[in-house]
């Protein structure tokens, strides 16, 4: 199976294929997810449909292993506005910054 091109619905550019999912329960298809270094930003795209929508479910995935990245710390942790850090649990150097009040990921390793 090809692995999907995906434009950013925002500036047009080719995303950054992450992975598909399949939902079957509810059944909602196929999505597609993908992450715009121009945007700064991760989508998701029902397959079916083509209609495009900002993920929050879907944390970025690794380069290396293609696993999903976790919360590795919060920095700083008494700020209003916090950045969080994710990385890679068997590849550290593979790093993520997410900043909740905008949805803006950031890859930093």
């Amino acid at each position: 199976m090809a692995t999907p091109t995906l434009k950013c619905p925002t500036c047009g550019q080719t995303l950054e294929y992450h992975v598909t999912i399949e939902m079957l329960d509810p059944p909602v298809g196929k999505i597609d997810t993908g992450y715009c270094v121009r945007c700064g930003r991760l989508f998701e795209r029902m397959r079916d449909t083509g209609t495009f929508y900002d993920s929050s479910l879907w944390p970025p995935l690794c380069r290396t292993c293609r696993q999903p990245v976790t919360v590795a710390g919060v920095s700083p942790a008494d700020a209003e506005e916090p950045t969080i850090l994710f990385r890679c649990a068997s590849h550290p150097s593979e790093r993520w910054l997410w900043i909740p009040a905008t949805s803006q990921w950031t890859r930093s390793g």
